[in-house]
């Protein structure tokens, strides 16, 4: 049976303090020896494709500074598995959630480990991992995939990777996405089909290209129709439970409230629904709610929620086998590989119907 090796490094607050010893680190070797982070990993785990004169340089300069290889990492290098890092930081636990079990079932499908890694500080936790683990891979999930200080960094380094939902598709990158701002305009026609046009409008987090381009169907939808977009509707969250909670505060004390809101994620439209019953609305007589994602938390809350199906699993399996499948063959030329653009779905469940007149 096959197993997929998980490892959360979750560094506390002590942790992420700038260390005081001067323990010697594969950046000091690679820096010693005129190399890449890269080109030290291959020669201390003793890979091929390093030439004679670089692997000398390089155990020259890990024996002058003392190095010592991670042994945490060497053992899980044991039996030359690959290792693929997925890398996360989203405030949402419901997309994590769909996120880690999408590259989890295809990394056990593939017979690969995958190490599930939080970069809160980019680059940094970047360089950490690759000096520690060195995987053979990395999956750049958002906001991370827009980094562009990680992006160069790995470039840098010669590393592999895949980016999941960019803001351009069309940079020479493997790429896996969805169209957001089709996906988002065509909720926003649905609620102009059932009868609303005082439509209200939760932001998604200003770092995730995935906001711009939610918004920009929600735009469009409104040109479409001929409806002016009320500017005083749209509120800014942060995919995440309080922001949302505090944008639907705020929309929904208004002297004249909207008839519908349209959160740029589930958790937030779940936040949505709680302030409407605090204030005695009821959904969807009096306020339709719709989301986006269709996470778990869409069909456990009461009314269930209609939204848009992103395949967030599916797009995480789709990077883990367009990763696996680059590294194997070791195409020469990356941009030959075009990005790979997956269907949505429109899931119309209770939390939705025409308003009331």
């Amino acid at each position: 049976m096959v197993s997929a090796v998980i490892i959360f490094q979750l560094e506390s607050g002590e942790k992420l303090k700038k260390q005081t010893d001067k323990t010697a680190t594969m950046v000091d070797v690679a820096r010693s020896a005129g190399v890449s982070l890269k080109t030290v990993s291959r020669v201390l785990n003793k890979e091929e494709y390093v030439s004679e004169t670089t692997r000398e340089t390089v155990l020259a300069a890990a024996t002058k500074l003392g190095y010592k290889l991670n042994q945490a990492a060497r053992t899980l290098r044991s039996g030359n598995a690959q290792i693929i890092a997925l890398l996360v930081d989203n405030p949402s636990g419901s997309y994590l959630q769909n996120t880690h079990f999408g590259a989890l079932k295809k990394c056990q499908e593939l017979s690969i480990q995958l190490i599930l890694n939080e970069c809160p500080n980019g680059v940094d936790d970047v360089q950490k991992l690759l000096q520690n683990i060195s995987p053979s891979g990395f999956i750049l999930s958002p906001p991370i995939c827009d980094n562009p200080q990680i992006i160069a960094f790995l470039k840098e380094n010669n590393c592999n990777y895949v980016v999941i939902s960019p803001d351009d598709i069309n940079s020479p990158q493997l790429s896996v996405t969805m169209d957001d701002t089709s996906a988002a305009r065509e909720m926003t026609e649905y609620l102009f089909k059932l009868g609303h046009k005082n439509i209200g409008f939760v932001k998604g987090h200003p770092d995730h290209s995935s906001s711009k381009k939610r918004l920009n169907g929600f735009y469009q939808a409104h040109e479409n129709n001929n409806v002016k977009v009320d500017e005083e509707l749209i509120e800014l969250g942060y995919f995440d439970y309080a922001s949302g909670l505090e944008s639907a505060e705020k929309l929904l004390d208004r002297k004249t409230r909207p008839t519908a809101i349209f959160s740029c994620n589930d958790d937030m439209a779940a936040a949505v629904i709680a302030a409407a019953y605090k204030r005695n609305i009821a959904i969807p007589s009096d306020l339709t709610i719709v989301g986006f994602d269709d996470t778990p938390i869409a069909s456990i809350i009461s009314p269930q929620l209609t939204t848009i199906r992103q395949p967030i699993a599916e797009l995480t399996a789709k990077a883990v086998e367009l990763l696996a499948d680059y590294i194997n063959h070791n195409y020469t030329d990356i941009s030959e590989k075009k990005s790979v653009v997956m269907d949505h779905a429109l899931i119309e469940r209770d939390s939705s119907a025409p308003p009331k007149h």
